[in-house]
């Protein structure tokens, strides 16, 4: 009788193991296709400032809409903040970092955060980035330095307009110097 309450007992704990498995769905799980596009753009992004292609930079982003903000490394201090709402000076920003750095590289991780709604057309996108450029040889930055390095967070606010994603918002939570050493254990 022991014997065959055991065996039961151990039909019974199999038979829960087995229920209990399976695959369940992740809670605001991204669709693959809007995966893959979402990155797609943000490697347009980061290839088109990287090889100062001042076109394939600007087409990660929609026009209509355009808003960036970066901090610029002091979360308290709004007096340096930087703010553009108008494509135009995104570009004209883009157009004097190219003419005047060379050799940018741009590191982001991967993957991003992304957070789609439930309408499916705008997703929050969080990524880390490091980036570093450098001046033409013979030249130099104020204080005689060669290049600069600037580290922080983004957040791309993207909008799915006829099937196609592309950033309209970009708010840059950039690291202040001591949070850049905290990052790399400097």
């Amino acid at each position: 009788m022991l014997k065959e309450l055991r065996k039961i007992s151990i039909m019974l704990a199999l038979v829960a193991l087995f229920i209990g498995c399976g695959d369940v769905d992740k809670v605001n799980q991204v669709p693959p296709e809007d995966f893959l596009a979402i990155n797609g753009v943000l490697k347009r992004w980061r290839e088109g400032y990287e090889t100062e292609d001042v076109e394939t930079y600007m087409s990660a982003y929609w026009a209509q809409g355009f808003r960036y903000e970066s901090d610029m490394g002091t979360d308290g201090d709004k007096t340096d903040d930087l703010l553009f709402d108008d494509i135009r000076d995104e570009r004209d920003s883009a157009t004097r970092v190219f003419s005047r750095f060379q050799d940018i590289e741009i590191e982001l991780s991967v993957p991003p955060e992304i957070v789609i709604n439930e309408d499916g057309d705008q997703a929050e996108v969080r990524n880390h980035y490091r980036i570093q450029g450098f001046v033409a040889d013979g030249e130099s930055l104020e204080g005689g330095y060669t290049g600069w390095f600037a580290e922080g967070d983004n957040l791309f606010i993207f909008e799915k307009r006829d099937g196609e994603w592309r950033i309209t918002e970009w708010y840059d939570e950039a690291f202040n110097d001591e949070e850049i050493r905290i990052a790399n254990n400097l």
